[in-house]
């Protein structure tokens, strides 16, 4: 059996990966893994709308502005999970809001587990709680959830 195994990785974050890598590591070892790694540019009208408080602007973003995010995102998607331990690692990057995109995809790939960063709360970061926690509550496939290691509290 192939365990399909979908990872949404923040292009700007490079512990989104690092961080997933040892438990991917566990999954993989002894399985057939067909894994996806992905990336998600939020719909730049969106994002301006967001910061503006107003209306959606996405008319008035050239189409060209988002090809070109998607292009730069598929090529540090790539950088930054560039590694011959696992094997083949499918990448892409979509356009959109980033929990639907990301659930949309498990449903196509039919995947059998998304593992994903927790987050981690500072400014650079604040899209990914809300994202992470609707992609817990909307999977229709488990989803493991990585704390990062330099915010677990230690306990004696």
């Amino acid at each position: 059996m192939t365990l399909r195994i979908l990872i949404p990785i923040d292009v700007e974050e490079k512990r989104s990966w690092t961080e997933i890598l040892p438990e991917l590591r566990l999954h993989a070892k002894g399985n057939s893994v067909e894994l996806t790694c992905m990336t998600v540019v939020p719909d730049l009208g969106t994002v301006i709308a967001q910061a503006a408080q107003a209306a959606p602007f996405a008319s008035f973003v050239p189409g060209e502005l988002k090809e070109k995010a998607l292009e730069v995102a598929q090529s540090r998607l790539g950088e930054i999970t560039e590694t011959e331990e696992i094997g083949i690692i499918n990448r892409f990057a979509r356009s959109g809001n980033i929990y639907s995109e990301v659930l949309q995809t498990a449903d196509e790939l039919s995947a059998d587990l998304i593992i994903l960063m927790s987050h981690i709360p500072d400014f650079g970061d604040y899209l990914l709680g809300p994202n992470a926690a609707k992609i817990v509550r909307h999977a229709n496939c488990s989803v493991l959830v990585i704390r990062p290691k330099n915010k677990r509290a230690t306990h004696d």
